[in-house]
């Protein structure tokens, strides 16, 4: 692929959960953690022919996590906890990937783009 002559991007999806514990999920958050060093290396090995690049999400409200978290209190408390107060929603997501895989985005490779919407607040400052 390094050496196709039109270039190319590729863009990951990752999680925030490889950057941080969270229980049940150390399979998942070791292949998101594995996937950031893929992508970096890549990035390195295949420029400048080809951008290599992974977008960082948190909370997305895609149908399963609207049926998982409801609409009611939970969702709130969950969504009272991020910055931005509200889940991601995948046109979010899109809209880095246009940018990332756009002439705009040119000069852009091994990043990792955090789409988590300001973070989590540590629980210790509670939600307000």
């Amino acid at each position: 692929m390094a050496t196709q002559t039109g270039g190319g991007s590729i863009i990951n999806i990752g999680s925030v959960v490889s950057n941080r514990p969270s229980p049940t999920t150390a399979a998942y958050g070791a292949a998101k953690a594995g996937l950031k060093q893929l992508t970096t290396t890549l990035a390195m090995e295949w420029a400048p022919t080809v951008r290599v690049n992974t977008i960082t999400v948190g909370l997305i409200l895609t149908e399963q996590a609207a049926l998982f978290y409801g609409e009611g209190d939970t969702r709130r408390r969950i969504e009272d906890g991020i910055p931005m107060g509200r889940f991601a929603m995948p046109s979010d997501v899109g809209d880095i990937a246009v940018w990332l895989a756009s002439d705009l985005a040119s000069y852009v490779t091994g990043a990792e783009i955090a789409a988590h919407g300001g973070g989590e607040r540590p629980p210790f400052l509670g939600v307000e």
